[in-house]
């Protein structure tokens, strides 16, 4: 009996926890570990990860010996499910000689402004951009931004979870904004045109009016395995959770599908699994951003309503194991991820009540409580500030609104600011 093939795989504590990658491996490879021990969260869980393969520290070598250290295990396939690691893995994958992300698609996957001028180069809407570089001054940015249209959004050029994504209005916001970082742009911002608003109701009754494509691209044909739909956004762009499958009409479902596939092919995808992030207008869908990696929550909670996980399928695709997908996937029943905020922005949680009673729902599997008494919380940190998240199905989508609304009544979270 022929050994299983061999993956390397960049662990990062941001992405899918160890043991859900040992699980998910089961049956289709072993596993080499490349863990940076110069990030403080990678530590702890480096004896972890010894106990279900070598683990590799790339911070104690050069990269042509870290090239050494992974090729001596011969493996079959490399990979990578976090976005600040995919140009530097698209590196190391080319030096081995392994399938991965190119160089190029891995800078523009992670990198705003590359990627939305090659899906504009394509034809594709994307909303109008403009990169202020770090350590800009105002007089710079003044430069810069005065004849950008407003409204817009500002957020990192690198970044994720909706952390430190502002609106504004107009360039005299644009500075004020500014001004509170002394002066100074701290770090590479994108300001985007804010995509309108429809009040049409796309996206489904008490639905945002945004969802995300889960892709799977096998030797550079793309494949949709599900679109993720929204709850509500709070204020300024948190998101409050997702769902699958969506409430999308069949005929919008389509036009959805065509855009993201042809967005992985602007990026020149060859493999892997991507996380398209897309805004439903009066115009048609508009893409926001291309992620090269599955989004955060989705796998599991695909998984949980089909018994599909897009995790297995990374791996399989990872070490040349054929996946053929033809999506989309069917699912027996809504799949869900809820993150739970206090009821106003507050920057201390006092107390939260009610978690018991939510737990004895029906439809509830698990709640992680992120933020308890005496915590401090930040709006700025996006969709991480939240208090706490839960998972779970129902049969369908009526049951997923009666959820959500029977958490507002159950759950009290009282807090209060300095």
């Amino acid at each position: 009996m022929s050994s299983p093939p061999t993956l390397a795989y960049v662990y990062n504590p941001l992405s899918f926890s160890p043991l859900s990658i040992v699980e998910a491996a089961n049956g289709i490879c072993g596993l080499v570990w490349i863990v940076d021990s110069s990030k403080p969260d990678a530590v702890p869980a480096i004896k972890l990860l010894s106990r279900f393969g070598p683990v590799i520290d790339p911070s104690t070598a050069s990269f042509q010996e870290l090239v050494s250290a992974v090729r001596a295990h011969e493996p079959d396939g490399i990979l990578s499910m976090h976005d600040g690691d995919l140009v530097w893995t698209a590196r190391l994958a080319g030096e081995l000689g392994l399938r991965f992300h190119s160089l190029d698609t891995a800078q523009k996957l992670t990198d705003k402004n590359a990627q939305r001028a090659a899906l504009a180069t394509a034809g594709l809407t994307v909303p109008m951009f403009l990169i202020l570089p770090r350590n800009a001054t105002l007089e710079q940015v003044t430069s810069l931004a005065s004849e950008f249209s407003y409204p817009a959004v500002l957020k990192p050029r690198w970044g994720q979870s909706s952390r430190d994504t502002l609106p504004i209005s107009s360039l005299s916001d644009l500075l004020g904004t500014l001004e509170q970082t002394q002066g100074l742009v701290t770090e590479d911002y994108v300001l985007e045109g804010y995509v309108p608003d429809t009040e049409r109701e796309l996206g489904g009754h008490g639905f945002a009016n945004f969802v995300s494509v889960e892709s799977v691209v096998e030797d550079g044909r793309v494949e949709h395995a599900t679109i993720s739909a929204r709850t509500p956004f709070r204020w300024p762009f948190r998101e409050t959770g997702y769902f699958t499958p969506s409430a999308l009409s069949p005929e919008l479902q389509v036009e959805v599908f065509r855009v993201a596939g042809a967005a992985a092919h602007a990026l020149g995808v060859q493999v892997g699994c991507l996380h398209t992030e897309i805004k439903l207008t009066d115009d048609g869908p508009v893409i926001i951003e291309v992620n090269g990696r599955p989004g955060g929550g989705m796998s599991e909670m695909l998984e949980r309503a089909s018994g599909f996980s897009i995790l297995r399928t990374a791996l399989r695709l990872a070490v040349g194991d054929p996946v053929e997908l033809h999506g989309p996937i069917a699912c027996s029943r809504v799949g869900y991820l809820l993150y739970v905020f206090p009821a106003t922005d507050v920057e201390w949680i006092d107390s939260v009540e009610g978690l018991a009673a939510l737990r004895a729902v029906d439809g509830v599997d698990e709640i992680d409580l992120v933020r308890g008494p005496g915590q401090r919380i930040d709006w700025r940190e996006g969709s991480e500030a939240h208090v706490f998240h839960f998972t779970g199905t129902t049969a369908n989508l009526d049951e997923l609104r009666q959820l959500i609304r029977a958490t507002l009544e159950l759950v009290r979270i009282e807090g209060h600011d300095d």
